[in-house]
């Protein structure tokens, strides 16, 4: 544990080592997919799209399965084996992955390895107890590094995938005439780019295995607190006692450890507080709303004017694309911590979402602004559409960013510490469900939007926009029913009997 005020740097430092290292084995065979499903030969080219959405959701699926059930374990075994389980599992199912030469295989061994790892549920619980005792804008900068490092690993395991794929017809010079290397890497076309990054989840293993500490002593620190309140209330109701080294029954702690035995975490029906559902509710929702842009966005940029789109070109989405990694990163950086530090976190997470409200509305007539002359006088540019764009991807990537790091602070600070890890687990699942639903309702949506030509055109093309502000009103009015008392609090309060002990330093520790 740190000090009070101060953040663990080096434990989350490698903390960030682990987390950055699983995107890269989950995203690495998104460039090929489509490609080695064909290889499959298994089915007709306009049947390989449900192949491929059915094997890419196989690991959203079984991780949902087994989501709760990694967390409740470290809440039993603690946070280090449960995550060093869990990178195992990812390092085992790529590799399984990059020799399929079947379907089946493939589908099997991306399911091992939504099964094996359930560990962004436990990253968040190893976070909320490191950053007990910190002030509110430091555990929003510590919290706002997970989804950084997810990005930055998002990045990188898509450029493996694509680029070292088929790597003896890539880089003949590199990979031919080497015997049974080359016939190797001929037989797995897919092998090398998993490989690769299973290089990099074991070089996280090996960090974890070596220097991650178990961030479970978090609840030692709580029960030694209590410990001590309760012999001192003790103490105050019996002036006259005198312990000796017999009074057993007064010692609190083993003589031969500082650190108590931890009590059974509770149950899941008794971890669930109505707190706890309240923000879960409001998660999953928000979850179902951003994947839902998530999913919209790139359809109606490289969709015609005609239909509503922008009419972009592939290289012109992927700009905006990555101007909105860029605005994630300055929204987790610089500025979540101030805004939280400044205004709470419930107050902050009411009114990102309901700016988000009025940038969904705004969005889609980004459109018209072809219709305004650009600094040549001539319409029909992108000038102004690009201007227009860029101002809303601002607001919306920094609202998104503050909304999402600040539901995951939420949660952990109303669950009962003893429960993190299945609480963060169960809040995982309920956002992986309503993920699982956005991709299908919004291309339905769009579809049937496009071929509604009984509406009129400025009326059916806001359609997808319009029902899109609707979700994000309901989302608002989850975050409304939030009371801030409950979340923005110490941690220790419902486990340790308040007293006037002005001589325990601990007893006035903050976090929010």
């Amino acid at each position: 544990m740190s000090g009070k005020g101060e953040l663990p740097y080096r434990q989350l430092f490698i903390i960030c080592v682990c987390r950055f290292a699983e995107p890269i084995c989950f995203t690495v065979i998104f460039p090929f997919i489509v490609q080695m499903v064909r290889d499959f030969d298994i089915a007709r080219e306009e049947d390989v799209g449900f192949y491929v959405g059915f094997l890419t959701s196989s690991f959203a699926l079984c991780q949902l399965l087994t989501g709760m059930q990694w967390g409740s374990l470290s809440d039993r075994i603690g946070r280090r084996p449960t995550i060093l389980m869990g990178m195992s599992g990812a390092i085992i199912s790529i590799l399984l992955f990059g020799i399929s030469k079947s379907y089946w295989w493939a589908l099997c061994s991306r399911s091992l390895c939504g099964l094996l790892n359930g560990n962004v549920s436990i990253y968040k619980s190893a976070v909320a107890e490191l950053t007990l005792d910190v002030p509110a804008e430091k555990r929003a900068r510590a919290f706002s590094m997970l989804p950084l490092l997810y990005g930055l690993g998002c990045i990188i395991g898509p450029s493996l995938g694509g680029f070292l794929s088929h790597p003896v017809t890539a880089f003949p010079g590199l990979f031919d005439n080497h015997g049974a290397l080359t016939e190797f890497l001929i037989e797995y076309p897919y092998f090398l780019p998993c490989f690769i990054s299973a290089s990099f989840c074991t070089f996280g293993l090996c960090i974890g295995y070596f220097y991650l500490e178990e961030s479970l002593g978090g609840i030692h620190q709580q029960e030694k607190l209590r410990a001590k309140k309760q012999m001192h209330t003790h103490q105050q109701e019996q002036p006259l006692l005198t312990q000796t080294d017999d009074d057993q029954g007064y010692q609190t702690f083993d003589s031969r450890t500082s650190k108590p035995s931890l009590p059974p975490p509770p149950t899941l029906r008794e971890a669930l507080t109505p707190a706890v559902l309240a923000i879960s509710l409001s998660y999953g929702i928000y979850a179902y709303q951003v994947v839902f842009y998530d999913e919209l966005f790139p359809i109606w940029t490289a969709s015609s004017r005609k239909l509503g789109g922008l009419g972009f070109k592939t290289d012109e989405i992927g700009t905006a694309l990555a101007y909105t990694g860029v605005m994630t990163l300055v929204g987790q950086l610089f500025v979540m911590p101030k805004l939280v530090g400044r205004f709470g976190l419930v107050p902050l997470y009411r009114v990102v979402l309901t700016i988000l409200v009025f940038v969904y509305i705004i969005q889609g007539y980004v459109r018209l602004l072809y219709d305004v002359p650009d600094t040549h006088g001539e319409v029909g540019t992108k000038q102004w559409v690009w201007v227009g764009l860029f101002i809303i991807l601002t607001i919306k990537t920094i609202c998104q960013t503050i909304a999402f790091t600040g539901c995951t602070l939420l949660v952990n600070n109303c669950a009962p510490l003893r429960s993190l890890g299945a609480i963060n687990g169960f809040s995982q699942c309920c956002a992986s469900f309503m993920r699982a639903l956005g991709p299908a309702t919004c291309g339905i949506l769009w579809s049937q939007s496009v071929v509604a030509t009984w509406l009129p055109f400025g009326v059916r093309s806001q359609i997808v926009w319009m029902f899109l502000s609707v979700i994000a009103v309901v989302t608002v009015w989850t975050a409304m029913r939030l009371d801030p008392k409950k979340y923005e609090r110490d941690p220790f309060e419902d486990d340790i009997p308040a007293t006037d002990d002005s001589d325990d330093d601990h007893s006035s520790d903050t976090a929010v």
